[in-house]
């Protein structure tokens, strides 16, 4: 026994025409649209559902025309022993049609309103109401349904006291982003071999130098950053705990990246979080050519994604063009954009970044940035 669903195609938010497939039992879906459907945008969904849907073993597209949609259907359904008809969203004019097509063969139509949970269907004259259990994507998926891949990502987890001494650094490195440049500088040109160091206290390149951070010692060995081993006049002997720990040292604007993903976790509002999510662009690795992405912090809220580009430098227009468009490819026109940056924001640039809907986060408010995200994520859902 072979059964369909057949659901009007939502072009403008992909994901929104995944959850049917795991609400229904339907071993096939039909999606129908006036307009063509993408082929990019077919073979992702198309593929996501297959991969991801284990009783769904076939996914179609159909153009269709208001005029012709009877004679369309009639020629398609009768290969089916079980038929349902969702009307909800997409093209108003086609659900209508659907609807009244439904009525006339008499068969079974409801209306699976995602967003709110609710499945309504006539039935002896009277409206029925049901609550759906709708599942929600990870970020993985969000980013699989449209061709990508998260190749890695990381989600370290901290002592309180290394939270403690993280966020010191960071609203150190906040204030003072010159001076913290000169801090990752040493650790970067020091030689290190398998996260060992044996160096000099004053290190020089091209033409500058750059000394060894005494008074920041303490605080980067709480956060579980650095353990000092030996230390004299000239010379010091540390060692890095881990990877994560040589990137927060040698990288300048990790801090920053590793602060906001922590105020995001201690607000508990986000199902996931996580920070340097790499994506692959096409979701083929390896191979020649590979495009790769990294998105500094990524989190989720439900249905609801955002990706926050982090930078300890004056706003540049590379930034915001890349943000843009790696959150629409990956997340969808609904993702929700910041940028968080400690240095000057042109006032061209921020009237850009208001025209591509992404909320910019200046260094003195980067400590209320939970409350500010919150209030930007209800106000894009609202638009």
């Amino acid at each position: 026994m072979t059964s369909l669903l057949v659901e009007l195609y939502d072009r403008h938010v992909l994901e929104k025409n995944v959850y049917q497939a795991y609400i229904s039992n339907s071993d096939e879906l039909l999606f129908l649209s006036l307009d063509k459907i993408d082929d990019d945008e077919k073979f992702s969904l198309r593929q996501f559902i297959l991969d991801q849907v284990a009783h769904v073993k076939r996914v179609t597209f159909r153009q269709v025309s208001l005029e012709q949609l009877e004679a369309q259907l009639d020629f398609s359904l009768p290969n089916y022993d079980q038929v349902l008809l969702d009307v909800f969203g997409g093209d108003s004019l086609l659900a209508i049609s659907l609807y009244q097509y439904g009525l006339s063969r008499n068969l079974p139509i409801v209306a699976m309103d995602i967003e709110n949970g609710k499945q309504y269907k006539w039935q002896a004259g009277r409206l029925l109401k049901e609550d759906l259990d709708i599942p929600t994507l990870t970020i993985q998926e969000l980013i699989a349904l449209r061709g990508g891949k998260l190749l890695k990502s990381k989600r370290p987890i901290f002592s309180q006291q290394q939270v403690v001494a993280i966020k010191k650094l960071a609203k150190l490195a906040i204030a003072d982003p010159s001076h913290w440049y000169q801090v990752t500088q040493f650790f970067s040109l020091a030689k290190t071999n398998d996260l060992h160091a044996e160096t000099e206290k004053t290190l020089a390149n091209n033409g500058k130098s750059y000394t060894y951070p005494t008074t920041l010692i303490p605080l980067l060995q709480e956060a579980g950053m650095l353990q000092v081993k030996l230390e004299n006049k000239k010379k010091v002997v540390y060692t890095f705990p881990n990877q994560e720990a040589q990137i927060f040292c040698r990288s300048k604007g990790h801090v920053l990246e590793l602060y906001l993903y922590l105020l995001a976790l201690e607000s508990q509002l986000f199902d996931e979080c996580m920070v340097g999510g790499e994506i692959d662009w096409n979701g083929i690795f390896p191979e020649a050519d590979n495009v790769q992405n990294e998105i500094d912090v990524i989190l989720r809220k439900g249905r609801s994604i955002v990706f926050i580009s982090c930078k300890m430098t004056d706003l540049a227009v590379e930034a915001i063009n890349e943000l843009e468009v790696y959150a629409n490819h990956f997340a969808g026109e609904t993702c929700h954009k910041l940028i968080v940056c400690t240095g000057k924001v042109n006032p061209v640039y921020a009237n850009r970044c208001q025209e591509y809907g992404i909320l910019v986060i200046r260094s003195e408010q980067i400590p209320n940035i939970i409350p500010m995200l919150t209030k930007y994520t209800k106000k894009q859902k609202g638009k």
